[in-house]
């Protein structure tokens, strides 16, 4: 848990909302659980991502011309 609340401090989270999204979530660790406290805060995802959501051929780096 200590790695957890690292992270969300590195990323600016506010203490206060902190303490509040680790209050929630005490039963029920998961890095979706605390993405989902952290959007309903107004902040972005930390832990996951949803792939689905991204177009791969935007960000593979490689432009099908040149190859």
């Amino acid at each position: 848990m200590e790695s957890i609340i690292y992270e969300l401090r590195a990323n600016n989270i506010k203490e206060e909302d902190i303490q509040s999204i680790m209050e929630k979530v005490k039963n029920r660790i998961s890095e979706e659980n605390i993405d989902i406290e952290l959007q309903k805060l107004g902040y972005p995802k930390l832990f996951t991502v949803d792939y689905d959501d991204y177009d791969l051929y935007d960000y593979d780096g490689y432009d099908d011309e040149q190859y």
